[in-house]
C-alpha cells in the first residue's frame, strides 16, 4: 500500500541574509498506521539548480500517525541574477519509484538581492584620510581644553521582555485540521515555576496548528530574539516566524517530565519600530501522542548596538 506522504513547509518563504543564504524547515507526515521510510528532496524552480540546496538527513522512518521535519538550506551562489525564484519540496517512500508515491509541498519563494559591487581601492585618499585625521584630532584637542559639555553619552541599547501569558488574550491560533488547536493562560503546575507564575500553553492538534502574537519594538534596529520554554512528554518539535518567515531552528519540545528551559536564542533579524507578529507552528514529534502542545514562559527581543 502506497503512503499518501503529505509535505507542508514552516513559510511560504526562505528568508536570505547578506549573502543569500537561509534555512526553512519542512515537515513530512505519515497519515497511515504503518512506520514507512521517507526520502525528502527539493525540486528547483526556473533560473534555479539543485545544487543551491542541502537536505540534512534526508532518507528517515517515519512511525505511523506520525511526522518529522527536514532542514532545508539554501545558498544562491555569486553571480545570480537578482530577482524572486521559487522551490517546492517533495517526500516519497524509499521502497517505490519517485512518481509512485511523490507528494510536494506548495511553492515556497526566496528573493536574491543584486551582489554588492566590490569597492574601490582606498590608497588614493590614505594622504587626504591621513591630513583629515590630524585636523579632527586638533579640533577635539582644543575642545577638551576649553571646557563646555561633555560629548552625549552612546546609544543605549533597548531591551523588550514579554511574559508570553500576558499576550495570550489577543492571541490568534489557527488549525491546520479538524480539531481546532487552542491556546491558554496555564498556571504553575507539575513541580515548576513560571516567571510570573504562569506560561502561554498553546494546544495544537496536528503537524501545522500554530498561534501568533503581537510584539511591540520601540526603535528600528538590529534585535537578538530569545525565549524561555518548557518540554514534556506530549510537547511538539516546534519553530518560531517572525513576520510569517522563519528565524531559528527546530526546538525539540519532549521531555519525559515537565521542565522550564533557561533562556534560549532563537535568531537575530532587522525589525521596524512598530508591531510585529510572532508564530510558534507546530511541525513535528517524536514521542507516540496525538498531541502537538507547546509552552513559551517569556519572550525577549535585544537590540544589538554597532560599536
Amino acid at each position: 500500500m502506497t503512503t499518501e506522504w503529505a509535505v507542508v513547509a514552516a513559510a511560504e518563504q526562505f528568508t536570505l541574509d547578506a549573502r543569500n543564504s537561509g534555512e526553512l524547515t519542512f515537515t513530512v507526515s505519515n497519515p497511515g498506521t504503518a512506520p514507512d521510510t521517507v526520502v525528502f528532496d527539493v525540486a528547483p524552480g526556473e533560473g534555479s539548480q539543485r545544487a543551491w540546496f542541502t537536505v540534512a538527513e534526508p532518507q528517515r522512518v517515519v512511525p505511523g500517525q506520525g511526522s518529522v521535519s527536514f532542514l532545508v538550506r539554501l545558498t544562491v551562489p555569486p553571480g545570480t541574477p537578482p530577482r524572486r525564484y521559487d522551490m517546492t519540496g517533495f517526500a516519497y517512500s524509499a521502497n517505490t519509484a519517485p512518481e509512485e508515491s511523490s507528494r510536494s509541498s506548495g511553492r515556497v519563494t526566496y528573493d536574491v538581492r543584486a551582489a554588492v559591487p566590490p569597492k574601490r581601492p582606498l590608497w588614493p585618499w590614505l594622504a587626504a584620510a591621513a591630513a583629515l585625521v590630524l585636523v579632527v584630532a586638533g579640533v577635539v584637542g582644543w575642545l577638551v581644553t576649553r571646557g563646555g559639555d561633555p560629548p552625549p553619552p552612546p546609544p543605549r541599547a533597548q531591551e523588550v521582555t514579554l511574559e508570553a501569558e500576558s499576550l495570550v488574550p489577543d492571541a490568534v491560533v489557527q488549525s491546520a485540521g479538524p480539531v481546532a488547536a487552542t491556546v491558554v493562560e496555564q498556571k504553575n503546575c507539575c513541580l515548576v515555576t513560571w516567571s510570573g507564575d504562569a506560561q502561554l500553553f498553546f494546544q495544537g492538534r496536528t503537524v501545522g496548528d500554530r498561534v501568533t502574537v503581537t510584539v511591540d519594538l520601540p526603535v528600528d534596529g538590529t534585535w537578538r530574539f530569545a525565549t524561555v520554554r518548557t518540554t514534556s512528554f506530549d510537547y511538539a518539535n516546534t519553530i518560531f516566524l517572525v513576520d510569517g518567515r522563519q528565524v531559528g531552528d527546530t526546538f525539540f519540545g519532549f521531555s519525559p517530565t515537565v521542565v522550564k528551559t533557561d533562556w534560549i536564542d532563537v535568531g537575530t533579524l532587522t525589525l521596524s519600530k512598530g508591531t510585529h507578529q510572532v508564530t510558534l507552528v507546530a511541525v513535528s514529534k517524536t514521542q507516540g501522542t496525538d498531541r502537538y502542545f507547546a509552552g513559551v514562559d517569556q519572550l525577549r527581543f535585544s537590540q544589538l548596538i554597532q560599536p
